[in-house]
């Protein structure tokens, strides 16, 4: 089936690409729109499953429905855990006597990971699916 849609999938591959990108290279102010192109892949990804009512009854394709659930879950999940991570960091390297030690090691404060709005609310399917 998805040999039509190569496109779509290309594009998907490409935001995945992006989004490991910015990940390896620790640029926070890229993730969000990396992950915010990966969002709208799949949104045209979904999109062409209703084109094809045979796709989305498919089992290989719910499996990849399940794995893709599962990665946006996994991904909630580990900014939760970096932000908590970056609190804690934060109010140690300010609190004695971990003050001392990041002063002299110079250790500066690491950034929370931040999102706007827009990239954190719902996809639109009605506005995918009625292209």
């Amino acid at each position: 089936y998805m040999q039509y849609e190569a496109d779509t999938l290309e594009r998907v591959m490409r935001a995945r690409a992006g989004v490991d990108a910015a990940r390896s290279s620790g640029n926070l102010n890229s993730l969000g729109a990396a992950e915010a192109q990966l969002r709208t892949g799949l949104t045209g990804l979904y999109a062409v499953v209703e084109n094809y009512p045979q796709l989305k009854a498919s089992e290989p394709f719910k499996h990849l429905q399940e794995r893709i659930s599962g990665l946006e879950t996994a991904i909630a999940d580990r900014r939760e855990v970096y932000n908590d991570a970056v609190n804690t960091n934060n109010v140690r390297i300010q609190a004695f006597p971990d003050v001392l030690v990041a002063g002299l090691g110079d250790f500066p404060p690491a950034q929370l990971l931040h999102f706007q709005t827009d990239e954190k609310a719902d996809v639109d399917l009605h506005a995918a699916f009625s292209r």
